[in-house]
């Protein structure tokens, strides 16, 4: 009894989030695709609209506002995906969420689907409450992002007021330029980093296992931060971890991997907590962390987070640590941490989702990038 009312409560919860939402279901060459999606919504989102073309779909986001496009994929996947280029085309990137019903999803329906910026596959196995769920998600998604645009379109209005008042008053007030120069680079900085998440996330989103996932964002690091030794460390349970990838700038190849496998074991649980980017100078530093890992670190800085399943949250569960450390004369820079905080955000954001879809925690699969550093997962 006790379960039949979770699930009650679950669905009314839901009912709650969808009831004033509006859903636009895409029917295709098989009518009863689309009937099934419906039919799931039915119970709780109060206003659905059905079409039979993706031509129709696009007549009506021109027209109405819809919070989410259920695109049923039918039998022919071009078709499906030429109706997802349409729809994203007429919404101009800031219109509703898009997801993909299909019998049976292949790779590349999959990959192609995530890459035009489908949020979610869904198909017959899933539970009304699950299928609905997932709508919910993508919706929350789609109005995160919406808001994001928002609060970058507002910054770059102020920085644009901001610097109209730095020329008025540069040549009457130095000490004020100074301060209107500085609050400028500081919104100049968020803006980047907004686009840089964005750009980021985008990336992420496409991957959809983990190998793929963690090849994509240590490729990342890379490019940001500059050469580095790095590794990622997943939890086989609490306290316990293995390697998922690494990467090698300046250790010996015949090495490398065993002393990042010890890392697991002594640099990876005392991190396990650290919710912001911790970044360790000195070796008295190191040694209050780490303990006997110090040795590892002799004359290095280390710059380590741990991604928890819920953002900044130490007590959720962790999903992954992340150590990076190279020679204390190429330190990494304030922007290099930041960068590290906001990817390793949306880094663990991913890995929740895929851990959810797949239900698995670790890679087994090797791969090099270049001779002279070593990148694998």
């Amino acid at each position: 009894m006790s379960e039949h009312r979770a699930r009650a409560d679950k669905s009314a919860k839901l009912g709650d989030a969808l009831r004033e939402h509006a859903v636009l279901v895409v029917g295709s060459d098989d009518p009863g695709g689309a009937d099934r999606a419906a039919d799931m919504l039915a119970p709780l989102v109060a206003h659905i609209d059905r079409v039979p073309t993706g031509e129709a779909a696009v007549s009506r986001i021109t027209d109405a506002w819809y919070d989410a496009v259920i695109i049923d994929a039918g039998a022919d996947h071009e078709r499906a995906i030429a109706v997802c280029e349409a729809v994203f085309g007429a919404s101009r990137g800031a219109g509703p969420s898009v997801l993909l019903y299909c019998d049976r999803a292949s790779l590349d329906l999959a990959t192609r689907a995530m890459r035009l910026g489908v949020r979610d596959l869904l198909g017959p196995e899933l539970s009304r409450l699950e299928f609905c769920s997932r709508v919910r998600s993508a919706i929350e998604a789609g109005e995160a992002v919406r808001d994001s645009a928002d609060r970058e379109a507002r910054l770059k209005r102020l920085c644009s007021r901001l610097d109209r008042a730095r020329r008025e008053v540069s040549g009457q007030v130095g000490e004020l330029c100074t301060d209107l120069a500085d609050a400028y680079q500081d919104l100049a900085d968020q803006i980047g980093e907004l686009a840089t998440a964005g750009e980021l996330n985008g990336v992420l989103r496409q991957e959809l296992d983990i190998e793929g996932l963690l090849r994509t964002f240590l490729e990342y690091l890379l490019g940001r931060v500059g050469s580095t030794n790095a590794g990622v460390f997943l939890p086989n349970s609490v306290g316990d971890y293995s390697l998922g990838a690494y990467i090698n700038y300046d250790r010996p190849k015949a090495t490398a991997e065993h002393e990042l496998e010890q890392h697991a074991a002594l640099i990876a649980p005392a991190l396990e907590g650290v919710t912001r980017p911790l970044r360790l100078s000195d070796d008295v530093a190191i040694a209050d962390r780490f303990g006997e890992g110090a040795s590892f670190f002799r004359g290095e800085q280390v710059v380590g987070i741990a991604c928890h399943e819920s953002a900044g949250d130490p007590e959720s569960e962790c999903l992954a640590v992340i150590c990076l450390f190279r020679d204390r004369r190429t330190p990494f820079s304030a922007q290099a941490v930041r960068t590290v905080q906001v990817a390793s955000e949306l880094f663990g954001k991913q890995l929740a989702r895929v851990i959810r879809v797949h239900h698995r925690h670790k890679p087994d699969e090797l791969w090099d990038v270049d001779d002279d550093l070593d990148l694998a997962a």
